[in-house]
């Protein structure tokens, strides 16, 4: 018998409920500031602030799928044991048609395994090579890729620092904001169109991935290749914006290491309904 609160909520215009109130809402509301105020700076401005909210929702992302594997073990994205998420529901599961526990643990969710790139290790595995081993460490969740991705667009200009590659760095740099936006696009095809859901998290990183592209152009077409060309490291952000946001993202990050570090459980959240996705998991 579903809860009263559940009933209550499901009640709500929509079906949406309380974390939509209070804590979507406000967040979107935060971060469409942000992206306007990034849209409206000058390149190395925006840049770092893309930089930032990505890598604040890359984290809460983790936060939520770590806390899922430790809650739920054995956790299935299409048929949850739980539906009701009593023991614990993220906060961007907000309505019947927008549970980003649903999208974020779906296969999808780690496309370099969907795609047969990486592969986890079993006991089954038997002997293992180092390639093997290889496909394993890159057989991570997308917004662990999302935090280097992020984190190399905010600290661009300390990458110039590296020889050989540095003229070809804005292109190549711009170059991968191409290849992720293909993979967003991928990725909002599978939120739409086979999983029939909305997540606010994914979302809000594929509209950090896609201002990205023509953001990343613009500084190519600067042709600035030094860390000197680059006075104000983090652009014309305000310390009084930056210096919180930055100790926020350090210490979201933190609290997924040592969560997924020290937590209790596991789960095998996307190894089931692969063949039904139309993707071998071996």
């Amino acid at each position: 018998q579903a809860s009263p609160s559940f009933v209550v909520f499901a009640a709500m215009p929509l079906g949406l409920d309380g974390n939509f109130y209070t804590k979507v809402l406000p967040l979107v509301l935060i971060e469409s500031v942000f992206f306007a105020y990034a849209f409206t700076s000058d390149l190395r401005t925006c840049q770092v602030v893309i930089g930032l909210l990505g890598l604040w929702w890359c984290f809460a992302a983790l936060w939520v799928e770590v806390k899922l594997e430790h809650t739920y073990p054995g956790f299935q994205y299409d048929a949850p044991q739980d539906p009701e998420m009593k023991a614990y529901r993220p906060f961007c599961d907000f309505a019947p048609w927008a549970t980003c526990s649903k999208v974020l643990m779906s296969p999808p969710g780690r496309f370099l395994r969907f795609f047969g790139i990486a592969k986890p290790l079993t006991a089954t595995s038997g002997e293992v090579s180092l390639l093997d081993k290889a496909r394993w460490l890159i057989d991570v969740p997308n917004p662990t890729l999302g935090v280097l991705f992020f984190g190399c667009h905010l600290f661009y200009p300390a990458l110039l620092l590296i020889p050989i590659i540095t003229p070809l760095l804005p292109w190549l740099f711009f170059a991968a904001c191409v290849v992720v936006g293909l993979m967003t696009v991928w990725l909002a095809y599978n939120l739409i169109f086979v999983l029939s859901d909305c997540c606010v998290v994914c979302v809000s990183m594929y509209v950090a991935n896609f201002a990205l592209i023509p953001m990343m152009h613009g500084i190519c077409l600067t042709h600035k290749l030094s860390l000197n060309d680059y006075p104000d490291f983090f652009g014309a952000v305000p310390s009084s914006v930056l210096q919180p946001f930055l100790l926020l993202d350090t210490v979201m990050g933190i609290a997924v290491l040592s969560l997924w570090l020290f937590g209790s459980g596991t789960a095998h959240a996307r190894e089931a309904c692969y063949e039904k996705m139309g993707v071998d998991s071996a």
